[in-house]
């Protein structure tokens, strides 16, 4: 798997306060560190295994911990796994926080900002929580839609695309530029997505060459390739 541009992050600090169902509150520091270890253990074992064939006795053998250090911090695999999203989400809107707000990308041309949204989303899907996502995205027509919080995240990502190069195309209405911002994003994303699942595609994130070709058919979506 190819290298995110940054370092995304290994170390996971999710936000309990956040109310988790089924994971239970973790206030004393052992208790925290012990349930954070289990949490990166997860996210590293779906980079290599399904959830479904990820069992609660081989998690704990792989963190060296008890089965009943992980009932004291998880009612079930369920909530294991909703703690799994938590912690991809709140890493992954860090990650767009430090690199795709309106502030970074001033000064930055059309062409320039979605070369970044493609580096950025990129870098999110071949990152340490690729497996969580590809898990969240495969249980998309679940009751709980697990890609809900994900979708979310991604309109942050829309808008502020839609705000910096509201300017950007003069013959266009602000609306049609709108609308071409969140296509261009639904191509890039859609495509990801896509890869996440499907191995056997030209192009791909594992050697790279999605990412090139991405950027590529964004800007001429864009009427950006002269």
């Amino acid at each position: 798997m190819f290298k995110p541009e940054v370092d995304i992050g290994q170390s996971v600090v999710i936000s309990i306060n956040a109310d988790i169902p089924g994971v239970f509150a973790a206030t004393q520091k052992r208790s925290v560190r012990i349930r954070d270890s289990f949490i990166n253990v997860g996210v590293d074992a779906l980079n290599d295994i399904r959830l479904r064939d990820l069992t609660v006795a081989n998690l704990c053998n792989r963190g060296g911990h008890s089965v009943g250090a992980f009932y004291t911090r998880f009612e079930d695999k369920d909530a294991f796994f909703r703690a799994l999203r938590v912690a991809a989400i709140e890493a992954n809107d860090q990650l767009a926080a430090e690199r795709f707000t309106v502030e970074l990308l001033k000064g930055c041309d059309a062409r320039e900002t979605i070369e970044k949204l493609v580096d950025l989303l990129v870098d999110i899907f071949i990152g340490p929580y690729r497996g969580v996502l590809r898990e969240s995205f495969v249980l998309i027509l679940e009751p709980d839609d697990p890609w809900a919080p994900m979708r979310r995240s991604a309109l942050k990502l829309v808008e502020t695309m839609q705000q910096h190069l509201a300017d950007a195309f003069p013959a266009n209405t602000v609306e049609e530029t709108n609308i071409q911002c969140r296509f261009c994003f639904q191509l890039i994303a859609g495509s990801l997505q896509n890869d996440l699942i499907n191995d056997y595609h030209v192009f791909s994130t594992k050697d790279d060459s999605l990412r090139g070709a991405l950027k590529q058919a964004a800007c001429a979506y864009m009427g950006l390739n002269n």
